[in-house]
């Protein structure tokens, strides 16, 4: 469906390499927000973090897991959209069975700023195990 970047990235705020797509670059002349492609290599989460401005994601392959912080993990399939709200801390990324992939989507052209945290621990996800099998 999407184009998958050719090159993958290994950044420290990810377990593992992630691969980027610009799909609508920053100062397009329809003026909305970038959107970028991103699929997570199986098992692959990233870190916990904060958009200033917000965040939707909608899932376009595999099997994931979001969590906004202090609620329960969620479970994503292919055609979920997932709103993380601005200012709140949340992290996701692929389950260990598949490749996840989603469009990522800044939701304030004003608020772009994007801060990092620590990761959940290895014991956490390994306690997501079954959890989409549940589901």
């Amino acid at each position: 469906m999407f184009q998958r970047a050719q090159n993958s990235s290994t950044l420290s705020t990810f377990s593992g390499p992630v691969y980027v797509s610009s799909l609508i670059g920053s100062n397009n002349v329809a003026g909305t927000p970038e959107l970028h492609y991103v699929v997570f290599e199986q098992g692959v989460i990233n870190n916990w973090h904060i958009h200033e401005g917000g965040q939707i994601l909608i899932v376009t392959d595999g099997v994931g897991y979001h969590q906004i912080e202090g609620e329960p993990v969620q479970v994503l399939y292919p055609g979920d959209v997932v709103f993380c709200p601005p200012g709140v801390m949340h992290w996701h990324g692929g389950s260990a069975d598949t490749e996840f992939a989603h469009i990522s989507i800044n939701t304030n052209l004003e608020l772009t700023g994007l801060q990092w945290f620590d990761r959940i621990s290895d014991e956490e996800y390994l306690a997501l195990t079954g959890l989409a099998d549940n589901d």
